[in-house]
C-alpha cells in the first residue's frame, strides 16, 4: 500500500508537466460541492476491479464488494452444490446441512484489521463469523456489531467470512449490508467522513447508515482519485471474458453483490461516480451484447450522466489480445464472414472495426447524437497495422473520434536470459535502461520497454493517425516491470524489480516518460493500473 500511494503522489505531481483540453464542469450532483481537483488534470485512471481481494475500497458497503455466495457444510469449504438464489442474489432457502458463506476481505495487508463494522440485513436467519469478533448482535434490529481481529504475524492473511447458517424461507435473510459503526459525510464535501452532525452546518450532516444508498462511495477513495479527470470502467465492468449478450442479465444496483465476473458493477454506479468526481466515463460493451443492449445501455447513459461529461465509448477491450476470450470469439466471428482476406488477424481486425462502427450509431441513435459521445477504437501499441486495417475498413474512419493505444514502458519478463541481464544489471543498471542511457553490451538481452523504445512505437502511430484527422489517446499505460512464466516466483528478481519502482529515480522517469507522450499527443493519458489502489 504505501508503494502504491507513493505511485499515486509521482504520477500526479509528474502530470503536472502536461495540459489537456477540458469539457465543462460538470452540474454539481451534491448540492454545494464541485470537485476542482481535476478540472484541468490531463490525466485519466483505470479502476481497479471489485473484489474482495483488493486494497482498495470504493463503497461505503462493503458487502457490494465481497465474494458470491459458495455452497459448503461443516466438512467441506465449496462443495460445488447450488444454491437456490433469487433475482437479486439472496439466498432464499438452503438444503439440509448446508451452509452458504462468502468471503468479505481477504489479502495481507488490507488496511481493515482491527477496524469495526455495523452489520444490518433483513429477514430471519442465523449468521456465524469468521475472522470476526462480534462485540454487540440484535436479533430483532436485526444489526451486527463486528470488530475484525489484528493480523498476526508478517505472512498472515486477513480472511474475514459470513456464514449463512439458517433461512427461514417465508421470510429468508437477505440484503446484508456492512457499513461503517458511525460517522458520514457533509453535503458540502463527499470527500471528507466526518463523525457526526456537529462537524457539519445546520442541515448538513448525512450518515453513512441512513444514507448509505444514495452516498454510495467511500469519502478516502474519492479522495484518492479527485485529480483524474477521465475515469476507465474496464476492470469495473469486467469486461474481460464478460459472456453477456442481453440487457437483462446486466449487473443491477439491487443485487447484494457487485462482484460477480460476469456482469462487474452496475452502469447506475458508474455513471453517479462519474458525477460526483466531475470526470468523463470510458465504458465498454461487452463483446457478445447484442443492439438492444447497446442502445438500452446508451438511453442509461444519457438519462443519468451528468450535463457536460463527455461519455467515452469502446467496444471490449484489447480484441487483439489472444489471451481474452473476446479474441477468440471474434476471429470465429470473422471467420465466419470471410473477412479475412490475407490472414486471420486481418480479419479480426476488420470484424473490431465493423462491429465497433455498428455499436457507435447504435449509441448515438440512442443519445440523439454525438455531442456527448466520444467512440474510442485502439489496438496494440507497436503494430501500426493494425491501426490502419481498423480505420481503413468500412466507414470506421468517420465514426472514430479517438485511437487508444496502451504505451507501457518497462516489460513482463519470462525468460531465464532476461533474469540474468537484469541481475547483471542490478538496480542503477535497470534505471538507466529504462531511461534510454544503457549501454549497447547493458541492453544485451532485453526485451522492448526502454523509454525511447516506447516513444518510437507512439511516434509510429501518431504518424498514421495524422493522416487520418484521429487523435491519439492512451487507455492504458505506465510503468509494467512484472515477472511471469518460467520467473514467476523469482524472489530475487521481484526484490529488484519492486526496488525500482520504490526510487526516488522513477519519478524522473515519469515526467520523462509524460513529456514525450504530450510531445506526441495533446490527448490525456489514462493509467493503469490506478495509482492511489
Amino acid at each position: 500500500m504505501r508503494l502504491r500511494a507513493a505511485l499515486a503522489r509521482l504520477v500526479l505531481a509528474a502530470a503536472g508537466l502536461l495540459l489537456a483540453s477540458r469539457s465543462p464542469a460538470a452540474a454539481a450532483p451534491i448540492a454545494g460541492w464541485v470537485n476542482g481537483a481535476n478540472r484541468r488534470s490531463p490525466l485519466g485512471t483505470n479502476l481497479a476491479g471489485v473484489t474482495y481481494w483488493t486494497a482498495q475500497y470504493p463503497f461505503v458497503d462493503h458487502m457490494k464488494m465481497a465474494g458470491r455466495w459458495l455452497s459448503g457444510s461443516a466438512g467441506a469449504w465449496d462443495d460445488q452444490r447450488p444454491l437456490d438464489l433469487d433475482a437479486h442474489g439472496n439466498v432464499r432457502s438452503l438444503l439440509a446441512g448446508q451452509v452458504a458463506r462468502t468471503v468479505v476481505f481477504a489479502g495481507a495487508d488490507p488496511g481493515l484489521a482491527g477496524k469495526k463494522f455495523l452489520l444490518r440485513w433483513e429477514g430471519t436467519g442465523q449468521l456465524d463469523f469468521g475472522n470476526v469478533d462480534v462485540q454487540a448482535f440484535n436479533a430483532t434490529r436485526r444489526t451486527a456489531l463486528l470488530q475484525l481481529r489484528p493480523i498476526r504475524g508478517p505472512d498472515t492473511n486477513l480472511i474475514v467470512i459470513i456464514n449463512l447458517v439458517s433461512t427461514r424461507a417465508a421470510d429468508p435473510l437477505r440484503n446484508l449490508r456492512l457499513l461503517p459503526p458511525g460517522g458520514g459525510i457533509c453535503t458540502g464535501n463527499p470527500l471528507r467522513a466526518v463523525a457526526g452532525a456537529r462537524d457539519c452546518p445546520p442541515g448538513a450532516y448525512r450518515s453513512f447508515a441512513a444514507h448509505h444508498a444514495s452516498i454510495l462511495f467511500n469519502p478516502e477513495f474519492l479522495a484518492d482519485i479527485k485529480r483524474y479527470s477521465l475515469l476507465r470502467f474496464m476492470d469495473w465492468q469486467s469486461t474481460n471474458n464478460n459472456p453477456t449478450q442481453s440487457w437483462g442479465e446486466r449487473a443491477l444496483p439491487s443485487h447484494q453483490f457487485w462482484t460477480d465476473e460476469r456482469r462487474g458493477v452496475p452502469l447506475e454506479v458508474l455513471l453517479a461516480l462519474a458525477n460526483v468526481l466531475g470526470a468523463d466515463p470510458w465504458l465498454c460493451i461487452p463483446h457478445r451484447a447484442d443492439d438492444a443492449y447497446v442502445t438500452a445501455f446508451a438511453q442509461l447513459v444519457k438519462e443519468q450522466l451528468a450535463p457536460g461529461r463527455l461519455a467515452h465509448l469502446e467496444y471490449s477491450n484489447e480484441v487483439w489480445n489472444g489471451m481474452f476470450e473476446q479474441t477468440r470469439w471474434a476471429l470465429a466471428q470473422a471467420d465466419a464472414l470471410r473477412l479475412h482476406p490475407t490472414d486471420r488477424y486481418t480479419g479480426l481486425m476488420r470484424f473490431y472495426s465493423r462491429r465497433s462502427q455498428q455499436v457507435f450509431l447504435l449509441a448515438a441513435a440512442a443519445m440523439g447524437g454525438r455531442s456527448r459521445l466520444r467512440c474510442v477504437m485502439a489496438t496494440q501499441a507497436v503494430v501500426p497495422y493494425f491501426t490502419e486495417q481498423i480505420l481503413g475498413f468500412e466507414q470506421a474512419r468517420n465514426l472514430t473520434d479517438l485511437f487508444a493505444v496502451a504505451p507501457y514502458f518497462g516489460a513482463t519478463f519470462t525468460q531465464p536470459g532476461e533474469a540474468a541481464a537484469l541481475q547483471r544489471l542490478g538496480l542503477h543498471g535497470v534505471l538507466r535502461w529504462l531511461a534510454g542511457n544503457a549501454s549497447a553490451e547493458e541492453r544485451s538481452g532485453l526485451p522492448y520497454g526502454a523509454l525511447p523504445d516506447v516513444d518510437a512505437a507512439v511516434a509510429a502511430q501518431a504518424a498514421v493517425l495524422r493522416q487520418l484527422g484521429i487523435p491519439l489517446a492512451a487507455y492504458e499505460g505506465g510503468q509494467h516491470l512484472l515477472v511471469a512464466g518460467a520467473l514467476h516466483g523469482d524472489a530475487r528478481l521481484e526484490a529488484l524489480l519492486d526496488g525500482v519502482n520504490r526510487h526516488p529515480l522513477m519519478k524522473g522517469l515519469y515526467l520523462q516518460y509524460l513529456a514525450a507522450w504530450r510531445r506526441r499527443t495533446r490527448q490525456r493519458f489514462v493509467h493503469f493500473p490506478p495509482a492511489g489502489a
